[in-house]
């Protein structure tokens, strides 16, 4: 009996000091925790894990089989561990994002549309009406460094598609940026915004009058002063959109200098819907720009199956300032720009220089907490000083349903009146209107998706 209870307890011993198997091993390792996320290197972007991040860990790395060849090598494969991507997927702020493990790249695939059910009546009469407003496909992101940025979109509520913009960004500093490519020229503030950050359904007449739309070139920013004052000014080539063929000697210089006293205005017009406290904000700007433009016209050439740039011999030079005033507090914004313009079409023929002026406002309210606002928008322009009634003047009232709480959903609902008046044909000479004589009546139902 003895030796039996000597030969169980040695038993006993011997299992205690024996190893244990390898799977009882991996099950008591704890696992490894995910790292933290370092936000991405983009201001005034607060950065919140994709939906299931949060507590995310790694399981344990399964055994080892092999001893390392030596104490070196296990220490090369412990500093060099497997390289895990980013957080990708739906970021709020950013959008559909794909990153790199380092934040050193990024990939931003988007969208900006709008579809709408419009009727147009022109002097009673009802006009033809498109279904889009803006369908643009947009690539995106960053490369090598969080601040050298590149962005691509097209136009494709058009027949044909076309090229919209096309550019990169280096912006070491918040004080100082420049942008290389096809982009959209910076004289209005108003007209520098996205189709998803205006306020009404399309951007003001007076401000696309004036505006010197998309071209090729080079703009420099940036902020200064703790975001107190922004600058911006640019060199362009002076070809339209669809042009990518430039005719020697045109240009076109522009600038632009804010000053936001109390800090930077929202990123969209609506700042009360987007932005969670939208504080009181006042900002004023001056800007301008003056250029020489030779139109030109295309043909294709059957030989050389191209499309032919050749000058078209009419060649104009423009002048224009600009002043605005933009406020904004937590249950409205106001925006109101002013504009003057010297316009010599056929340079140097002193008799058909005229100056045209405009003016536009709109003011939106916030009726429901970040859901539903309403707004009004009012236009007067005056294409020729030189001319009498030549005046257009337009007004808008707009319902605004904000289904996100962003600009990523948007319905609107807006009804627009406006009066083109005319001297006639042979009293405009190159004096352009903003649209065709008579009354115009305009009622939206637009559905707004971007992201």
């Amino acid at each position: 009996m003895h030796r039996t209870m000597r030969w169980l307890w040695g038993l006993a011993v011997l299992a205690a000091q024996s190893p244990l198997p390898c799977r009882a091993v991996a099950e008591q390792q704890e696992p490894a925790v995910a790292e933290q996320q370092e936000p991405p290197a983009f201001p005034d972007v607060h950065y919140t894990p994709p939906p299931g991040d949060e507590g995310v860990t790694e399981p344990a790395p399964p055994p080892r089989t092999e001893a390392p060849a030596s104490p070196e090598g296990e220490a090369s494969a412990a500093a060099k561990p497997a390289a895990r991507p980013g957080p990708s997927g739906w970021i709020p702020g950013e959008g559909f994002i794909l990153r790199s493990a380092d934040d050193a790249y990024k990939l931003r695939i988007g969208l900006q549309s709008a579809y709408k059910f419009e009727p147009i009546y022109q002097d009673g009469k009802s006009q033809n009406r498109p279904s889009f407003f803006v369908l643009r496909p947009i690539f995106a992101g960053s490369l090598v460094k969080p601040w050298i940025r590149f962005w691509t979109s097209l136009e494709l509520a058009s027949n044909p598609v076309f090229l919209l913009d096309s550019y990169v960004e280096l912006q070491p500093w918040e004080e100082f940026g420049v942008r290389v490519g096809q982009q959209y020229t910076l004289l209005s503030r108003h007209e520098q915004f996205g189709p998803q950050q205006i306020l009404f359904p399309e951007w003001a007449p007076v401000a696309e009058y004036f505006w010197t739309g998309r071209d090729k070139g080079v703009t420099a920013w940036g902020l200064l002063a703790d975001k107190r004052f922004e600058y911006y000014a640019g060199l362009y080539s002076g070809s339209p959109l669809r042009q990518f063929t430039t005719i020697a000697g045109n240009y076109v210089v522009e600038g632009r200098l804010s000053w936001n006293p109390l800090g930077p205005p929202g990123s969209t017009e609506f700042p009360y819907i987007s932005d969670e406290s939208s504080p009181f904000r006042l900002s004023v700007s001056i800007q301008g720009y003056t250029g020489k433009i030779q139109l030109a016209e295309e043909n294709f050439n059957p030989s050389t199956f191209r499309f032919d740039v050749t000058a078209s011999g009419t060649t104009r030079r423009q002048n224009c300032g600009v002043a605005d005033l933009w406020l904004q507090g937590r249950r409205f914004a106001f925006l109101v720009e002013g504009y003057a313009r010297e316009t010599d079409p056929d340079l140097g023929i002193l008799d058909d220089i005229y100056t045209s002026v405009g003016v536009w406002g709109q003011l939106g309210f916030l009726l429901v907490p970040r859901h539903l606002d309403v707004a009004v928008r009012g236009n007067w322009l005056n294409p020729s000083t030189s001319l009498g009634n030549d005046r257009f003047v337009s007004g808008e009232i707009q319902l605004a349903y904000y289904i996100t709480r962003s600009p990523v959903l948007v319905v609107k609902l807006r009804y627009g009146f406006g009066n083109q008046h005319s001297p006639g044909k042979d009293a405009l000479g190159a004096v352009a209107l903003f649209t065709a004589p008579g009354d115009v009546h305009v009622g939206t139902a637009q559905l707004n998706l971007a992201f």
